[in-house]
């Protein structure tokens, strides 16, 4: 693929935006790779935005998600790092806004405290609005996952909320921490690395007191922040999907003959003249022309034109 985008083909993306009413991927459009427009055409063609027609297949709900909480206050002796007791914290954590959006779809959906909430420390009202996304999600994406998923189940807990509907998740910290050895796996400095849009600029630590304290702007400010990592997350997300080997297998959520690509339930597989061999078989192996993961036959072949039943490859 040439490394640089006609005018023309970038035009069309921002046209497709555009009519999406997708403004933070249109104003940052210059600022993505070319790999990743020509993913966002394709993904633009599957939603029915551009002209071509493709074929509809069943696939789960895949959600990327990302939360912000708030800052803590606690009552200490001298600055430092040190132990700090339960009985120091005066005002506990809580969380300040979720945004989501379901991969591959234009919209991305999130939640702040108001002012109000937010000087009551009161995030009721938003806890119970990504519990109902939550319910609604197969996978979710998170860079993370501790962190968040944890987070947010305490706060379920206090507000007695049942645990969300089953869902797997897909933490891309820990899938870059064991699959590559970038010099830093914080998202934003892998979206600088990688040529993707980076997270929105804000003002740093005073922009989480501002918002303990309920100032507006701030808030509003965190909400951009907030939505502006999970188009990052997206991103970074798909380039690196071929290379979970972890992942959640996407052939159990499509409709099919079992020969959909594991990562991402594509269907254009491509037999390879190699064989994936254990101690005591060997596989018939494919690429996926989608997402270009690897993955081998689930039962053993002497042939590669023998096509079983599919799997990624464990390694």
């Amino acid at each position: 693929m040439s490394q640089t985008v006609t005018d023309e083909r970038l035009q069309q993306v921002v046209n497709t935006f555009q009519k999406t009413g997708d403004e933070y991927r249109t104003s940052q459009i210059e600022k993505i790779k070319v790999s990743s427009v020509e993913r966002m055409l394709r993904d633009a063609t599957a939603r029915g935005i551009m002209p071509e027609e493709v074929e509809e297949t069943n696939r789960p709900n895949v959600l990327v998600l990302d939360i912000e909480t708030s800052l803590m206050s606690c009552f200490v002796w001298s600055p430092g790092k040190q132990y700090i007791g339960p009985s120091q914290i005066i005002e506990d954590w809580h969380t300040l806004s979720w945004a989501v959006k379901w991969l591959f779809e234009p919209d991305a959906y999130s939640d702040v405290l108001t002012p109000e909430e937010a000087m009551e420390h009161n995030d009721k009202r938003i806890i119970e609005s990504i519990w109902e996304f939550l319910d609604k999600a197969d996978i979710v994406i998170i860079h993370n996952a501790r962190f968040d998923v944890r987070k947010l189940n305490a706060r379920f807990i206090y507000y007695r909320l049942p645990p969300p509907s089953p869902y797997k998740v897909v933490d891309t910290l820990i899938q870059m921490r064991s699959q590559a050895l970038f010099s830093s796996n914080k998202q934003d400095e892998l979206a600088k690395k990688l040529g993707f849009a980076p997270k929105v600029e804000h003002e740093g630590y005073n922009l989480w007191v501002k918002c303990f304290y309920g100032d507006p702007d701030a808030l509003l400010k965190m909400e951009e922040y907030n939505k502006g990592d999970i188009f990052s997350l997206e991103e970074l997300y798909v380039i690196i999907r071929p290379y979970i080997k972890s992942h959640p297998n996407m052939n159990l959520y499509v409709e099919g003959d079992g020969n959909s690509c594991p990562n991402c339930g594509g269907t254009k597989i491509g037999w390879m003249d190699k064989f994936y061999y254990t101690s005591v078989n060997k596989y018939s192996t494919f690429r996926c022309q989608d997402c270009g993961a690897v993955g081998r036959a689930r039962t053993s072949a002497l042939s590669k034109d023998e096509k079983p039943d599919i799997v990624s490859i464990s390694r």
